[in-house]
């Protein structure tokens, strides 16, 4: 390693012109220190990688809205969109206003201004969007902003209705398909719109019928 040289990693004192990439790295080099078998782990002949990860999660907290991705059959990239908006990390226009890399954060489907909670769903331009795939689920919910959808889908994906399989797929599907409509609109002037929750729901069934035991409940949502 560049940084490190002949040195021991644990030693390495983090400096500014690290990347944030070593700098969270080097962050949880106590953390690591404090795992009750890291020493043993370091006395082995082979070190291995694998026992040392799950003993390094068993060590971390675990978010309530875990739920919402495990088991969650949705394209990998839908899924990654859903964890940037779980961590509030999506690049929506209020969020680059504030770092000054635009000038004002004026939604691109109404007059307001966009953030994750209105883009995801307050914003008549989307809202009908995730009405109509709840809808097509068979699931009577008032649509609200973000933080109320996201507080509500953690509650969902907690109980054992079988809707929840089904749920979280269609959720990760309609964000990342907004965001992504969304970004074609900002960078590339497209405004043209193909019909959205046909799409989603083709994207659902497709993902879904890969899992056979919610194979027949699919049957029931195509009627």
């Amino acid at each position: 390693m560049y940084y490190v040289k002949e040195g021991d990693v644990m030693d390495l004192q983090i400096k500014d012109s690290f990347s944030w990439i070593l700098k969270g790295i080097l962050k949880l080099k106590d953390q690591v220190k404090d795992m009750g078998h890291w020493k043993d782990m370091l006395q082995k002949k082979k070190f291995n990688m694998k026992v040392f990860y799950w003993q390094f999660l068993e060590q971390t907290n675990n978010v309530d809205w875990r739920g919402m991705l495990i088991g969650n059959s949705a394209r990998p990239q839908a899924k990654i969109v859903l964890w940037l908006a779980c961590h509030g990390r999506l690049a929506t226009k209020d969020w680059l206003v504030k770092f000054g890399m635009i000038q004002e954060a004026k939604c691109e489907f109404c007059d307001a201004n966009e953030t994750l909670q209105h883009l995801f769903f307050e914003c008549r331009g989307t809202k009908f969007i995730w009405q109509d795939i709840l809808q097509w689920l068979h699931i009577d919910h008032q649509v609200n902003g973000w933080m109320q959808e996201h507080k509500w889908a953690i509650k969902i994906c907690k109980s054992n209705n079988w809707r929840r399989n089904f749920l979280k797929v269609a959720l990760a599907e309609t964000i990342y398909v907004v965001w992504k409509l969304r970004n074609n609109r900002v960078y590339r002037k497209d405004s043209v719109d193909s019909d959205i929750v046909t799409q989603i729901i083709d994207n659902v069934v497709n993902r879904v019928w890969g899992v056979p035991k919610v194979r027949e409940k699919l049957g029931f949502l195509l009627l």
